[in-house]
């Protein structure tokens, strides 16, 4: 519910600015809308001749470019969360969450040198792949399952927010919404593969700047800031004004810990996100994937920095003129700033951008969890299917994600973006360290990953707030309620298992656990060849990294 400033009259704000909750001419909105969707079917359609083998459809044959797919790595990760449910934390956290999305995007730089090469080397679609070459079909089976979990939490809040563009574009009801959405994703990622949602995300990734960056630079320009033409900085004169209207905007209030839980969250969490290492896989070579990571940052940085001012214009329009907004409806605050200094026809092609930013997320969330079914689960089976019936089994799992994932929509929680977030948390403990010291470690072994990766997941699953209610780990209140706080117990729990069980199983004779049985696939992995050299092979940094882990536990369990 929103309330205008008592002194204001006929739902008039002061300043004149009028506030409405949906669009009242709709003819120029879903024009817009409608050529943008044209234009994705179109190129699906006509990238989807591409498509010969499963090679073609989880990683685009492996021959996208670099700018191309830094724009569609952008894209995927700035996704719907940034327009709605960032915003809507900027409004709740302030100046604090920049420091989550500063992590975010060390990520992907992180994906380039810890494993994207490797895993190139050894042609892995998926860390799922990964894990089946190197730790063999049981664990294979454990991380196909978790990522696609994950997968499921990551595009669940997606879906909430493509939900809420419905309600908010034609005022229907919120299940009649979802379930629209549903068939409209899963249709267009069927259609796509990754050569259709790699050049649409590239497009989609644009149109997510243009809706953020231009209409910014009009509403700024109302709100008084000199720089209003370069949004990511403009409303720098506007901060003293901010002090006095928001005084605590700027605080950097939370404890330590919540600031080291985002580096784990956010910054290791997405490296064992799959659809980040699809699109990591999807460059030519090796050195095309760094500058795929380059030009992440860069295009990366600068959507941010435009949210980032939408948040603050969205604080210092509701402070200045007291106006009450439910935490329910934090999520439309792009919305509800550009119905009240724009128009309807800027306010569509808003909401263009935050559709092109939830589907350019949710295809690569949808084609991880087609990756794990039709690849992972059934290599680790040993099933005897043709690449045609492979293929098909990605279009299944497709269309039953969808359905499950609108099924969990139905009763969502209060912030889209905290399924994500959650998500991230769980990638941190379960899935980043079983691959990346299982690439450059021969010394751990199958038990151990298996091991870690299940108690990892529990241990965050156990202390999430978002399953068990009066089990808490970590901070209280709006720090618990976002579900990363127990990646500070999470994640070093699962380190010091993967290091005591691989080393511990190597002494136990009928397990028949031999390091040298890794010791010539890390060093194809690495591009080093099979000379007899010892690489890779010792104990001691992996007892030093367990040891660092305690005091980090240690830190984790103490109330915050």
């Amino acid at each position: 519910m929103i309330e205008a400033d008592p002194l204001s009259t006929a739902g008039v704000l002061q300043t004149g600015y009028e506030f409405q909750e949906v669009f009242q001419e709709l003819l120029i909105p879903v024009i817009l809308i409608g050529l943008t969707f044209v234009a994705y079917y179109g190129i699906s359609l006509y990238m989807k001749r591409n498509i010969q083998d499963t090679d073609d459809y989880m990683v685009a044959g492996r021959t996208i470019g670099p700018f191309i797919n830094g724009g569609a790595i952008a894209a995927s990760w700035e996704s719907l969360a940034t327009f709605m449910g960032v915003t809507a934390l900027i409004l709740t956290v302030q100046m604090p969450f920049v420091a989550m999305w500063t992590n975010f995007m060390l990520s992907v730089p992180l994906v380039v040198i810890l494993y994207g090469q490797t895993l190139r080397r050894l042609g892995s679609y998926t860390p799922a792949t990964f894990c089946k070459d190197r730790y063999g079909d049981m664990m294979s089976v454990v991380m196909a399952l978790l990522i696609v979990f994950v997968m499921l939490m990551y595009a669940l809040g997606q879906f909430i927010g493509l939900a809420q563009i419905v309600e908010i574009l034609f005022g229907w009801d919120y299940t009649l919404s979802l379930i629209a959405i549903a068939i409209v994703v899963a249709g267009y990622v069927v259609i796509a593969g990754m050569w259709g949602v790699s050049y649409n995300a590239a497009l989609q990734f644009w149109l997510m700047f243009a809706a953020a960056f231009f209409p910014m630079m009009l509403i700024l320009n109302d709100l008084g800031a000199t720089g209003w033409y370069f949004p990511p900085l403009g409303y720098g004169n506007l901060t003293g004004e901010m002090t006095n209207f928001a005084p605590g905007f700027f605080d950097m209030t939370f404890d330590t810990r919540w600031y080291f839980a985002m580096f784990l969250a956010m910054a290791l969490g997405p490296i064992g996100m799959p659809h980040l290492a699809q699109r990591i896989l999807t460059s030519r070579n090796v050195k095309s994937a760094q500058r795929t990571g380059f030009w992440f940052i860069i295009l990366n940085g600068l959507l941010f920095a435009t949210i980032y001012s939408v948040a603050f214009a969205g604080v210092m329009w509701i402070e200045t003129q007291g106006i009450a907004i439910e935490e329910a409806d934090y999520d439309k605050m792009i919305f509800y700033l550009n119905f009240a200094f724009n128009n309807d026809a800027i306010t569509g092609f808003v909401v263009a951008g935050a559709i092109a930013g939830g589907l350019s997320t949710v295809s690569g969330h949808m084609l991880a969890i087609s990756a794990a079914v039709a690849n992972d689960v059934t290599e680790a089976f040993e099933l005897d299917i043709t690449e045609d019936r492979k293929t098909q089994f990605g279009y299944v799992s497709v269309l039953a994600a969808a359905l499950i994932i609108a099924l969990i929509a139905l009763n969502p929680p209060a912030f889209l973006v905290v399924s994500i977030l959650w998500a991230f948390a769980i990638s941190a403990a379960a899935i980043t360290p079983v691959i990346v010291l299982g690439v450059w470690s021969a010394r751990v072994n199958r038990y151990g990953a298996i091991a870690s990766s299940v108690v990892g997941f529990f241990v965050i699953l156990i202390l999430s707030p978002h399953a068990f209610s009066g089990i808490d780990a970590g901070g209280e209140g709006l720090t618990a309620a976002l579900g990363m706080d127990a990646v500070m117990i999470g994640f070093p729990v699962a380190i010091i298992t993967l290091v005591v069980v691989s080393l511990l199983t190597e002494n136990i004779h009928a397990l028949k656990v031999d390091p040298n049985d890794n010791r010539a696939l890390i060093n194809e992995m690495h591009g080093y060849p099979e000379d007899g050299t010892e690489r890779f092979t010792s104990a001691v940094p992996l007892i030093i990294l367990a040891l660092l882990m305690l005091p980090i536990l240690y830190w984790g369990i103490q109330p915050w």
